[in-house]
C-alpha cells in the first residue's frame, strides 16, 4: 500500500513538472483535416486550403494496422515512415521508409517500440527511443509522450526528450470534428528525419486514443483552429 502511494506522489510530481516546462521557441504546427475518411488525415502548416505537405492514412486487418506517413499530398506520395498497431495490446512500432518495400525486398527495417508505461498510473502514456537524430551513434535517442491527464475526455499529449525539453504536442480534434482531426506542433530545431518520426508518432497515439474512445472532445483551446501564438506557420 506505502508503494502504491508513493507512486501516486511521484506522478503527480511529474505532472506538475511536466506542467511548468516552458514552450519550446520556434515550433510548426501542422493541422490535421481528415480527407474522406476519418481514418486519413492531411498536414497543413496552416489552414486547410494551404497545400498539404504530409498525408497519413491507415491499411487495417481485423488483427493489425499500418499507419502511413507520405511526403506530400496524396496517398501514391513517397511513404516516409510507418507504425504497426496491435489492436489487442496497444504495442505499436515506428520504422523509417516504405513497409511495401519492405515486403517486397525481404529487407528489414530497424523497428523502434512505441510502448505505453507500464506504471498503473500513467498508462495512457507512451515512450520510444530512436536512432534517428541521436548525436550518440552508441545510444539511441529517446523521447516520452505524455498525457494530460486533468483534461477529461481529450486528448493532449507532450513530448519530452531525456533532458525534459518538450519537443512536439498533440492535441485531436474530437469526435464531434467533422473536418479538423487535431494538432500535432513540433520544435524547429529537430531534423527532417526527427520531425517525421515526431508526426509519426503523435498519429500513432492519435489513432489509438481514438480507437479507445478517449477523443470525445477538442483537446485544442477555442479559436486556435489556424493560428498558434507560440507556432511558426507557412
Amino acid at each position: 500500500m506505502a508503494n502504491v502511494k508513493e507512486n501516486a506522489v511521484q506522478n503527480e510530481s511529474a505532472l506538475t513538472r511536466l506542467s511548468s516546462i516552458p514552450d519550446t521557441q520556434g515550433i510548426t504546427k501542422y493541422n490535421m483535416y481528415y480527407t474522406t475518411s476519418r481514418m486519413n488525415v492531411t498536414l497543413h502548416k496552416g489552414h486547410a486550403s494551404a497545400p498539404a505537405v504530409f498525408y497519413g492514412h491507415t491499411d487495417c486487418s481485423l488483427t493489425k494496422a499500418h499507419l502511413c506517413l507520405r511526403r506530400g499530398d496524396a496517398k501514391t506520395s513517397p511513404m516516409v515512415a510507418f507504425a504497426k498497431v496491435f489492436m489487442t495490446s496497444r504495442h505499436m512500432q515506428l520504422g523509417r521508409g516504405d513497409y511495401h518495400k519492405q515486403q517486397e525486398t525481404s529487407n528489414q527495417f530497424a523497428l523502434d517500440d512505441l510502448r505505453r508505461a507500464k506504471n498503473l498510473f500513467c498508462r495512457s502514456d507512451y515512450q520510444f527511443s530512436t536512432a534517428q537524430g541521436s548525436n550518440n551513434p552508441d545510444k539511441k535517442a529517446e523521447f516520452d509522450w505524455r498525457k494530460d491527464r486533468s483534461k477529461i475526455a481529450k486528448t493532449v499529449y507532450e513530448c519530452c526528450d531525456s533532458n525534459g525539453r518538450t519537443v512536439a504536442k498533440m492535441s485531436s480534434g474530437g469526435a464531434f470534428n467533422w473536418s479538423k482531426g487535431g494538432e500535432i506542433e513540433v520544435a524547429d530545431d529537430l531534423d527532417a528525419g526527427s520531425t517525421e518520426m515526431m508526426l509519426m508518432s503523435a498519429l500513432a497515439i492519435w489513432f489509438m486514443e481514438a480507437l479507445a474512445y478517449q477523443s470525445i472532445f477538442r483537446g485544442y483551446a477555442s479559436g486556435k483552429e489556424d493560428s498558434s501564438s507560440m507556432s511558426k506557420e507557412a
